[in-house]
């Protein structure tokens, strides 16, 4: 009796959304790291904030290069969190992947993101990062979450990141998406808030990025709103009441 024949799922569709602020000697390694893998993407979306740099020329030259890539050019500097909602404002995919500018996906990475999506009922997926500081070797694999509680996860910290993780975008537009008050910890705040929400985490132990330390100014680095910030996502009542 012949063999059952083999039924293979198809992996869902996505869209990577790419914040650029005066990343315009960067931003193309981070589109070409996408147009690089295998599924490809419905759409890349590079949403220029405002740069006082090249960036939106070199967005709409990747967009008159590539059908899949749609630049959007902002007036103004509004913030990752608000760049990051315009975009998703305009995708139609089942995920996005909210990939930072200076960042870029190893080859595999939306494979490993999608197939760890189609294994259970997940809405948010994380995958490991490697670190690039300046022009060295990439570190060591690494991720902040162990895959374990995400609740507990989170009250330790910001340990999920856009570039190495992959959403369902229904759980992006039940939370509203970023919030623009947090021009820092906005990712943290943001995966808080999907997590009170209900969404569902899964960890793939596949290295998906490379967390890139570039020149250029790094709102990060101000460690003053970075603790103010910090404080505000602590006290999420689903992380306050850890405990309760």
């Amino acid at each position: 009796m012949p063999a059952p024949p083999i039924r293979f799922t198809p992996l869902a569709t996505y869209d990577v959304v790419i914040p650029c602020h005066n990343r315009a000697h960067v931003v193309a390694d981070a589109v070409a790291s996408v147009l690089a893998q295998d599924p490809a993407p419905v759409r890349v979306i590079v949403v220029d904030d405002g740069s006082s740099d090249d960036s939106a020329a070199v967005l709409r030259a990747l967009a008159a290069a590539h059908p899949s890539v749609e630049a959007v050019i902002l007036p103004r500097n509004v913030g990752a969190s608000q760049a990051r909602n315009t975009g998703t404002g305009l995708s139609l995919a089942d995920w996005i992947a909210f990939l930072d500018s200076d960042d870029v996906w190893l080859p595999g990475a939306a494979r490993a993101l999608l197939e760890g999506a189609a294994n259970g009922p997940h809405d948010i997926v994380v995958g490991h990062f490697s670190r690039v500081e300046s022009d060295g070797a990439p570190q060591a694999p690494e991720c902040g979450w162990d895959g374990d509680c995400i609740r507990r996860g989170l009250a330790s910290g910001g340990v999920i990141g856009p570039s190495w993780s992959i959403v369902r975008r229904a759980s992006v537009e039940h939370v509203g998406g970023f919030d623009p008050s947090f021009h820092n910890c906005n990712d943290w705040d943001f995966y808080t808030r999907v997590a009170a929400a209900g969404a569902r985490f899964a960890r793939v132990d596949h290295c998906v990025a490379l967390y890139r330390t570039v020149a250029g100014s790094r709102l990060v680095n101000d460690t003053a709103i970075g603790a103010r910030n910090a404080d505000r996502v602590l006290a999420h009542p689903y992380l306050a009441r850890l405990d309760a």
